[in-house]
């Protein structure tokens, strides 16, 4: 199990405001009319951000990987990060109603660049294994990320049972997260899997279409 406290993470802004103008925030009315102020805004929450990581590697006989992964049966790394309480409360103190909504926008992109970061980590257990990882699981998370549209069968149920069991395995109180009432504390954090993908069987995969 490894973990990480106060890591650095980039900020992508203009991810920030593409996302924004793909919801059609009115961000000059807020006085964000050009590309530098939402950036300006986004380095202003981004100070906040106190994020943390703890992931360890699940076998795929183990079970909670095979309660993840369905029939993939394969193994994985698991998980849980936070973007810390400060975090939480600077957000929090926001009153405006599309700065929040920007704000959780930014909030969901944090996030997803800091597990991005979590998978540049994760990856160095798994290339000398001849594994590479493929797009991260998240079992739960606060905001939720945007994905790409899956078909319903295609989609796991997450249950609480797994994500308190997930949390206790992983020790998430030494990054101080906890998961009670179907809820996150502190508030934006995630719980995720990183599957590991054979990079033979993909090969072999992508040369049986040619």
């Amino acid at each position: 199990m490894r973990k990480i406290k106060r890591f650095k993470i980039p900020v992508y802004s203009y991810e920030v405001l593409r996302k924004a103008r793909k919801h059609k925030l009115d961000l000059a009315s807020v006085g964000l009319a050009d590309e530098q102020a939402v950036r300006e805004h986004a380095s202003g929450l981004a100070a906040a951000l106190e994020p943390a990581v703890v992931f360890e590697y699940l076998a795929a006989e183990d079970e909670a990987a095979h309660r993840i992964s369905g029939d993939g049966k394969q193994p994985m790394t698991a998980g849980i990060l936070t973007l810390g309480k400060s975090f939480e409360e600077k957000l929090a103190s926001q009153q405006d109603e599309t700065l929040r909504r920007l704000d959780r926008i930014a909030a969901q992109v944090f996030l997803n660049t800091a597990v991005g970061v979590t998978a540049e980590l994760a990856v160095r257990e798994a290339e000398p294994e001849g594994f590479e990882l493929g797009p991260a699981i998240y079992i739960a998370s606060c905001p939720e990320p945007e994905l790409p549209p899956q078909e319903t069968t295609a989609v796991p149920l997450f249950e609480n049972e797994l994500i308190k069991g997930l949390c206790a395995r992983l020790e998430a109180e030494k990054i101080g997260v906890s998961f009670e009432t179907g809820a996150f504390n502190p508030k934006y954090s995630a719980l995720f899997a990183l599957p590991w993908l054979s990079k033979k069987k993909k090969k072999a995969a992508a040369s049986s279409k040619k």
